[in-house]
């Protein structure tokens, strides 16, 4: 599957099965809270360029970049660039209002694609 094969009809947002296929593999790899699609994929601004970012939301305690690695490793052969950006729930309270940190756009301009029930 290439870049142009991901987008929906308008050709400027990634398609449902796309995402739910991330979502899948990624909630099989990191057991995350939320999971925020940002960036010109939330946007609806994809160009043949764009990649999908990702700011994945995980419990403190785990580490970061081997969650990260394990993000990567199961999107192999999505056949897309992706961009993980891994935060834990005390980095969000933390980070989660300065504006020259991505974690702010990613929450405030982002799409939530995925949330722990309860």
């Amino acid at each position: 599957m290439g870049v142009s094969d991901v987008r929906g009809s308008s050709g400027s947002r990634p398609d449902q099965q796309l995402l739910d296929e991330v979502v899948s593999r990624t909630v099989a790899a990191a057991h995350p809270i939320r999971i925020v699609l940002f960036g010109s994929a939330a946007r609806g601004t994809m160009g043949p360029d764009s990649d999908l970012d990702l700011l994945v939301v995980v419990r403190d305690g785990v580490h970061r970049r081997r969650t990260a690695q394990a993000i990567y490793r199961s999107l192999r052969g999505i056949g897309f660039a992706k961009d993980v950006v891994v935060v834990t729930e005390s980095d969000i309270r933390q980070f989660g209002k300065d504006p020259s940190l991505v974690i702010y756009p990613a929450l405030s301009q982002g799409k939530e694609i995925y949330h722990v029930a309860g």
